[in-house]
């Protein structure tokens, strides 16, 4: 009894002395909690530790299969899950990658394959950026800037070199959307290119594909049709002499939802314009929920099969909300999404 006592005295005291502490102090005595807490349930080392370990055991594993079975079916497999798994723990271990480095150099040198290959070179561009020292100049403003140069320069080399490699549909994708930012034409066309020799039926391939049907369009007569969500038939060209706006969302998408907002409020103050939706829900129950909800009275497209639709598939819309402008005359004016639609827009109420 009397040890109950004196826990509840001592708790009171504390109690008191927490209430009549500064505010600062007592928020101070929060946070060195906080900081107990985490040094008792998550020591980092210890996290380190726990990550590194199956890592290690995958190598040992990896490394008794390649011993035992030298040709064995699976050993481009083994190979490529060697080499990736070096690479997390050199990441791991304070970007300690000479492990990776050196086995990277082994199979350059004497490659059991051209999978092998591939793997060696690809992972010897990694080791060569993450060993590379870091730019200390300020960042450009370029549409560029984002862009690391030294892996695009490494990039090209590998497509160039090994074109049929199973990395070579990224980093042709990279190199696209680098060479777009920087408004080359040439090098667009010329990845395109390269890739449909490569890579005829792959889906990177055909995302290129739709890339540069958008850029070839601008400036041209841009044709939409197809049945409305409430069954009437839907053709743009009625819509001559008026500037339109094609708006590519979903009730699903919170950006979609945002901008189409957005869009029936600017509409509202430029009776000139006109806007048909083109939705990417599952379903139009879903669609016309949305609808209600955003207070769009717009004509919609829907086929209801999202992202596989016949628009999505044929502009390669990857994110939505996409814009697409029109003008008068029918012709497209350009592309936009979340934010420079508003350009697109101001551009088509000029002429």
């Amino acid at each position: 009894m009397f040890g109950v006592i004196a826990m509840s005295s001592a708790a009171t005291a504390q109690s008191r002395s927490a209430a009549t502490a500064p505010p600062d102090e007592a928020f101070w005595r929060e946070v060195v909690a906080a900081n107990l807490a985490l040094r008792e349930t998550a020591p980092y080392q210890e996290d380190v530790d726990a990550v590194l370990a199956p890592r290690r055991r995958l190598l040992e594993k990896i490394k008794l299969y390649l011993t035992a079975y030298p040709g064995g079916p699976r050993r481009d497999d083994a190979i490529r899950l060697e080499l990736k798994a070096l690479f997390e723990i050199g990441a791991l271990t304070q970007g300690d990658f000479s492990t990776l480095a050196a086995r990277v150099r082994t199979y350059l040198e004497n490659p059991p394959s051209p999978s092998a290959l591939h793997e060696a070179a690809y992972w010897r561009i990694r080791c060569d950026i993450v060993s590379a020292p870091v730019a200390t100049s300020q960042p450009s403003s370029t549409p560029a800037a984002r862009y690391d140069a030294r892996l695009l320069d490494g990039y090209r080399r590998y497509v160039a070199e090994y074109p049929t490699s199973r990395h070579s549909p990224r980093m042709a994708l990279e190199l696209y959307q680098a060479a777009s930012a920087l408004g080359d034409e040439a090098a667009l066309r010329r990845i395109t290119a390269n890739l449909e020799r490569a890579f005829p039926e792959h889906l990177t391939t055909k995302t290129l594909q739709a890339l540069e049907r958008r850029r070839a369009a601008v400036g041209k007569s841009f044709p939409l049709n197809g049945q409305l969500a409430d069954g009437k038939p839907f053709d743009i060209s009625d819509w001559r002499g008026a500037p339109v706006l094609v708006v590519v969302w979903a009730g699903f998408s919170e950006n979609g939802r945002r901008c189409a907002s957005a869009i029936e409020m600017y509409r509202s103050t430029h009776p000139a314009f006109r806007v048909i939706g083109v939705n990417l829900d599952s379903s139009q129950t879903r669609m016309e929920a949305a609808c209600k909800e955003l207070g769009l009275d717009w004509p919609q497209l829907h086929d209801g099969l999202g992202w596989a639709g016949e628009f999505a598939r044929t502009w390669s819309v990857r994110e939505i909300p996409l814009v697409v402008a029109i003008d008068r005359a029918g012709r497209l004016i350009g592309w936009g999404g979340m934010v420079d639609w508003r350009d697109l827009a101001t551009q088509l109420a000029k002429n």
